[in-house]
C-alpha cells in the first residue's frame, strides 16, 4: 500500500513539474494589433520579426524562422493581420530568445485572429 501510494505521488509531482514548466515558457498578450514587421533575407535564413501594440513584460516582439514547419500559415496571418490592423492575440515562447538583437524576441508559439 505504501508503495502504491509513493508511486502516485511522485507521478502527480512529475505531472505538475511538467506542465508548469510548459506554461511558464509561454507568453501571451491580451487583444493587440501588430504595429512593426521586419523581414531579413539573409539573417537565420529569413527570420522574420514583429511587435505588437501590448506586449508582455517579457516579450519585446516575436520571430519565426523560415524553417520552422508553420512558417508559411503564420507569415499569412502576420501580414494579413498587420496590413488590416485586425486584433490578434500572440503566444510567445520565452525560452527561445531570437539572437539577432539584444533585446528579447520570443519564439512565435502561436498567432490567432480575434474577431
Amino acid at each position: 500500500m505504501n508503495k502504491t501510494r509513493f508511486v502516485l505521488i511522485f507521478a502527480s509531482l512529475f505531472i505538475f513539474l511538467v506542465s508548469s514548466n510548459s506554461y511558464a515558457a509561454t507568453e501571451s498578450t491580451s487583444k493587440t494589433t501588430i504595429n512593426r514587421l521586419i523581414s531579413y533575407n539573409q539573417y537565420g535564413g529569413g527570420d522574420v520579426i514583429f511587435t505588437v501594440n501590448n506586449p508582455t513584460s517579457g516579450c519585446y516582439g516575436y520571430w519565426i524562422a523560415k524553417s520552422d514547419a508553420g512558417f508559411e500559415a503564420n507569415l499569412s496571418m502576420i501580414l494579413a493581420a498587420y496590413h488590416s490592423k485586425a486584433e490578434v492575440r500572440v503566444n510567445g515562447l520565452n525560452d527561445q530568445r531570437w539572437n539577432g538583437s539584444s533585446n528579447f524576441w520570443c519564439k512565435l508559439y502561436a498567432i490567432e485572429h480575434i474577431d
